[in-house]
C-alpha cells in the first residue's frame, strides 16, 4: 500500500514531466463570459497559466492593473495590451472604448481576449460589464447583474458600477 507521501510525489513528477499536464492548470479566477471571445482572470503568474490561456483560443491578454504581469513574455504568441487603471477606480471612457475596440478587432479575425486586474474582480469586472451593455444591448444595471452571476465578487465600488451605467447611458 502506497502512503500519501508516496502517492504525492508520483503525481507531481508525473505533472512536472508532462507539459501537457502543466499547461491544463487554468489561471485564478478564470472564467469565459463569452465562450471563445472574452474571459476575465486574476493576474496570471506562471508560464503555464499563460499557455492555458492560448490552448484555450485566447491570443489577446489585457491587463488593466499599473504594472505588466510577471513572465508575460514567456508565451510570444500571447499578445499583451496595457490600459493602465488604478487598483479600486473605474477606467475612463477612452480605457472602456479602448477595451472594446481591441475585443471587437480581435473576436472579428476569430481570436478570444482575456482580461484581468489583481484578483479580477474590479476593474475586471467592469469593462467585461461594459462589454455586455455593447455586445447584448442590455442596461449597466443588467449588465452588473449579469457579470456578478457569472463572476462572484466583480464591480468592487461605487465608482466603478457608476462607470457600467454611464457607458450605458452614452451608448444608448
Amino acid at each position: 500500500m502506497k502512503t500519501a507521501a508516496a502517492v504525492f510525489f508520483l503525481l507531481w513528477r508525473r505533472r512536472r514531466n508532462n507539459p501537457t499536464v502543466m499547461a491544463s492548470n487554468a489561471p485564478s479566477n478564470f472564467s469565459w463570459v463569452e465562450p471563445g471571445k472574452v474571459a476575465g482572470l486574476a493576474l496570471p503568474r506562471m508560464t503555464a497559466e499563460y499557455q492555458y490561456l492560448l490552448d484555450n483560443g485566447i491570443k489577446h491578454l489585457v491587463c488593466l492593473c499599473e504594472r505588466k504581469p510577471p513572465q508575460y513574455d514567456s508565451c510570444p504568441q500571447l499578445q499583451l495590451h496595457h490600459i493602465n487603471i488604478t487598483d479600486f477606480t473605474p477606467p475612463s471612457p477612452s480605457q472602456i472604448d479602448r477595451f472594446l475596440a481591441l475585443v471587437e478587432e480581435a473576436n472579428s479575425k476569430g481570436e478570444g481576449v482575456a482580461v484581468h486586474c489583481m484578483h479580477g474582480h474590479g476593474r475586471t469586472g467592469t469593462m467585461l460589464a461594459c462589454y455586455l451593455v455593447k455586445t447584448r444591448k442590455i442596461s449597466g444595471i443588467d449588465a452588473i447583474e449579469e457579470i456578478r452571476r457569472l463572476r462572484t465578487g466583480s464591480i468592487e465600488t461605487h465608482e466603478q458600477e457608476k462607470a457600467v451605467v454611464q457607458f450605458y447611458q452614452r451608448t444608448k
